[in-house]
């Protein structure tokens, strides 16, 4: 049986079936050209409008919210949700497909809600909060190491007044508190756009931690 070459043109028509969620044609193309979910992209990796980067097809479906697809991944080609799915979607900066598949009944985990805290994203890890506050007391220093490591702004003010309200465990921003206090500069760098922003940071911390 001489097999099947995936081209530019047939690349093209699987791209229409998905952008117009046509399931039943999306179904029949995989199948007779032995593509899943995870197969590459023919352009991988393909430039998102998000400046992000497409590397399967199960990413140009949460890249773009294909909701009716999506649902023919998870019942008809036993896609598992879990906390790599979820993950992939703040990656690739897509909320609603996020949003989407908590609306199908799945919840993310702890992986999700320390990826959520590294970038910042304070909505997203107080959703999470809300379903199982057990995971506040699973934090250590490491979890939130990459909230100074970004640009300090609004979003780093907001996610450590999100964490203490939630009852975060004060001594695993300690280091944090010195560094930033630290007259020389050279722990954790702030630039003048920071400056004001740090200053409300240092209060934070010295309102609920020891050093």
């Amino acid at each position: 049986m001489t097999e099947l070459i995936l081209n530019q043109e047939i690349y093209d028509t699987i791209l229409d079936s998905l952008d117009s969620e046509h399931k039943t044609l999306v179904h029949n193309i995989f199948i007779k050209y032995n593509l899943t979910y995870n197969s590459k992209l023919f352009d991988a990796p393909r430039h998102c409008f998000n400046d992000t980067l497409l590397e399967t097809y199960l990413d140009y479906v949460l890249a773009f919210n294909l909701s009716i697809i999506l649902d023919f991944l998870i019942d008809d080609m036993h896609l598992a949700i879990d906390d790599t799915i979820f993950i992939r979607c703040l990656e690739l900066e897509n909320f609603e497909s996020y949003k989407y598949i908590i609306s199908l009944g799945y919840t993310p985990q702890i992986n999700t809600f320390k990826h959520a805290i590294h970038n910042c994203y304070s909505s997203v890890v107080e959703n999470i909060l809300v379903s199982d506050i057990e995971f506040i007391n699973e934090l250590n220093e490491h979890d939130v190491e990459n909230i100074f490591n970004y640009n300090i702004d609004s979003d780093t003010v907001e996610m450590l007044y999100m964490l203490f309200n939630y009852g975060v465990n004060p001594e695993i921003f300690n280091r944090y508190l010195i560094a930033l206090k630290d007259p020389s500069g050279t722990q954790i760098m702030i630039n003048d756009d920071e400056r004001e922003f740090a200053h409300e940071i240092i209060e934070i911390l010295e309102c609920n931690c020891k050093t």
